[in-house]
């Protein structure tokens, strides 16, 4: 495994001055942080990041919502195409932007909101956070979306019955799970009928509430509103 590098390259993106210039000053003294760039504006950052090859970008997140959701998308596509690359977003507000950018993927992630960036120690600690592979929230943050998470319908599932949904999800048949996950195709059936009890499929044909319990899993997870999954394939209970 290589060393992590002694200072650390970073690089600033935002279309505020007062943003870029003031994290620029804030860091100057930082002996470890060295800013090898700063970015006027999110159309310019994935170009700055292929000329200064830094180990940190930090991204400044302001309104109005269009310069906003510009410099997350901006942060979305830098997390795709330079994942090694640490990433810091600061911004006035809105857990709906770090929940957007955490879905990119949480490693190496830091989100805080601009009235702590005056703490330089939590600056600097989010930056080398982020290039450790850390994800640095900032607290409220953390509270806001721990709020925003509703009760799901498949909380009442055991972990072995998420298992067999998810192998129903994709299409395989009880003796095909069974096979998958080390259990006998009895065992299988046992926690189909819990699964279609607790998520309280009704009584009907075998295959619709096979049916019934997967769309319901897919709706709960989000991969039937993300288009991932256009129509469930199923197989028969085999």
């Amino acid at each position: 495994m290589s060393e992590p590098p002694s200072v650390l390259r970073t690089v600033i993106a935002s279309d505020n001055f007062l943003t870029r210039e003031g994290l620029g000053c804030l860091l100057a003294g930082i002996r470890s942080i060295e800013v090898v760039g700063r970015v006027d504006g999110h159309p310019d950052t994935l170009a700055a990041v292929s000329q200064y090859r830094p180990d940190v970008l930090i991204v400044g997140i302001r309104t109005p919502r269009i310069n906003a959701e510009a410099a997350l998308t901006a942060a979305q596509q830098l997390r795709k195409q330079h994942p090694s690359i640490g990433v810091v977003v600061i911004a006035e507000a809105g857990d709906g932007y770090a929940l957007e950018l955490l879905r990119s993927g949480a490693a190496g992630v830091g989100y805080l909101l601009d009235d702590r960036v005056g703490d330089l120690e939590t600056l600097v600690s989010a930056v080398h956070g982020a290039h450790a592979g850390d994800t640095v929230l900032d607290p409220s943050i953390v509270n806001a979306l721990v709020r925003r998470r509703q009760p799901s319908v498949l909380d009442a599932l055991s972990i072995r019955e998420l298992d067999v949904l998810a192998e129903m999800a994709r299409g395989y048949a009880n003796d095909e799970i069974g096979r998958h996950l080390a259990v006998s195709k009895k065992a299988v059936e046992r926690h189909v009928s819990s699964i279609f009890r607790k998520l309280r499929v009704p009584d009907a044909q075998r295959l619709d509430r096979r049916v019934t319990a997967v769309l319901t899993y897919l709706q709960a997870t989000g991969e039937l509103a993300s288009g991932d999954v256009s129509e469930p394939r199923l197989a028969s209970s085999g």
